[in-house]
């Protein structure tokens, strides 16, 4: 998920401007508002997908650095050192590529329930964490309805699955069309519906006739499902509420605890799927 850069940025900027407005509203003073204050943090966005029947050898870690609210560009971090061990003692190495910032490793072994270990090290400092591999159930039929949105009238795509009973369940999912800027997230925990056969909706306004939308479902571990909770919960804040202003994943600086380094290591089995809009007679 390259795009959880841009979540953490939306969130930070956004804890930045309540505790300014707070400071606002408790006095006369004008002052200028500064929104560097999250430069140079370091961001590690570090998913690792596995796909069924496919190998799932070649894996990416994307190293940035968070900068202030109005620069468009990301600050790539080059010439780190990337690297996950797995419980075998398997060490996969990640190699910086021709795009700063991006390291790929092409011989990674995915393998359910096996825990791996991810070591960082940037400016001689040592960040690490440690996952375990989640499974996904498969998708077993995708298909559209018209009673979507706020109007219930608007198209939806509709995924659905059967949940694992005598086990608890996290999933992430998001859906990726055309007319969005990056993906719509959504996340859910079995505790209501363990063992029954699910279903997942996507709506838009914009879903129209020819409208393809592409899903990304994946079962997630229990502390990544809290983590993205306050993610999202913050990243679509009621403006009039206080968000937590400092969201740390399980990313550890082993080397200067203080100077924390943003995103989640996590690793799961993930289910794809693509559909498009039917038009209906």
């Amino acid at each position: 998920m390259k795009t959880l850069y841009k979540l953490i940025k939306t969130m930070w900027t956004f804890a930045i401007l309540i505790s300014i407005n707070m400071f606002l509203i408790s006095c006369e003073e004008v002052i200028e508002v500064d929104l560097e204050a999250s430069d140079n943090i370091l961001v590690i966005d570090a998913e690792i997908l596995w796909e069924p029947n496919t190998s799932g050898n070649s894996q990416k870690i994307y190293l940035s650095r968070l900068t202030n609210y109005y620069n468009t560009e990301t600050q790539k971090v080059s010439d780190a050192q990337v690297e996950i061990t797995n419980t075998n003692g398997d060490i996969f190495t990640f190699t910086e590529t021709d795009e700063p910032g991006t390291y790929q490793c092409n011989d990674f072994l995915p393998e359910i329930e096996n825990t791996y270990h991810l070591r960082v090290v940037v400016d001689n400092e040592i960040y690490t964490a440690t996952e375990t591999m989640v499974g996904t159930p498969e998708i077993i039929k995708v298909e559209q309805g018209k009673d979507g949105g706020f109007s219930q009238d608007d198209y939806e795509v509709i995924f659905y699955f059967n949940d694992p009973e005598e086990e608890e369940n996290y999933y992430l999912e998001d859906f990726q069309s055309d007319f969005l800027i990056y993906p719509e997230y959504g996340i859910s925990s079995d505790e209501f519906f363990n063992g029954n056969e699910i279903d997942f909706s996507f709506s838009d306004e914009d879903l129209e006739t020819g409208s393809t939308v592409d899903i990304r479902f994946r079962g997630i571990s229990e502390q990544f499902y809290n983590y993205m909770s306050l993610i999202l919960e913050t990243t679509n804040a009621n403006p009039f509420a206080t968000p937590p202003a400092n969201i740390r994943g399980n990313i550890v600086n082993e080397t200067n605890k203080e100077n924390y380094a943003l995103g989640y290591f996590r690793l799961s089995e993930v289910q794809k799927k693509s559909y498009t809009i039917q038009e209906v007679n």
